[in-house]
């Protein structure tokens, strides 16, 4: 908990009560920032990590995030040790949804896509999978602008 925030880091830290865009570059702390306001909003707030959504647009992102989290989690723990909260965060927080979009909207459409009538056997498409159907539905565009 030795970090040293910026102005404007503390600040995406502490705000609530309304959304936040948190815009900077590579290597800036974007990702400590985050696992740092969400572990005091369980901290301080008594919140229970596996209630929160975590979304980021790569796996590998989602992968690194969960890792931090992890990591920083035990860090306070090893600092207070008898923190029943805390190590209840660190059993929930392999149940936390932190994923991908595409994987957080496919999880959406599976739980209720029966709502839409889709197929009970969705999945997402693979990169070469979603530019064949992007071409089709292109095609279709234009033979229809065509008409």
């Amino acid at each position: 908990m030795g970090n040293k925030w910026t102005k404007e880091q503390e600040q995406a830290i502490r705000l609530r009560d309304r959304n936040i865009l948190v815009s900077a570059a590579a290597g800036s702390g974007k990702t400590r920032v985050l696992v740092e306001r969400l572990l005091r909003r369980v901290q301080e707030e008594g919140a229970d990590i596996d209630r929160f959504l975590v979304i980021t647009y790569t796996k590998a992102a989602a992968a690194e995030l969960r890792g931090r989290i992890a990591q920083e989690l035990s860090v306070r723990l090893a600092e207070t040790p008898r923190d029943r909260h805390l190590r209840r965060q660190a059993m929930l927080l392999y149940k936390t949804q932190i994923s991908t979009i595409h994987a957080f909207c496919a999880q959406l459409l599976r739980e209720h896509g029966h709502l839409l009538d889709l197929e009970a056997d969705l999945r997402l498409c693979d990169e070469s999978e979603a530019g064949v159907l992007m071409l089709q539905a292109m095609d279709q565009v234009l033979e229809e602008r065509y008409d």
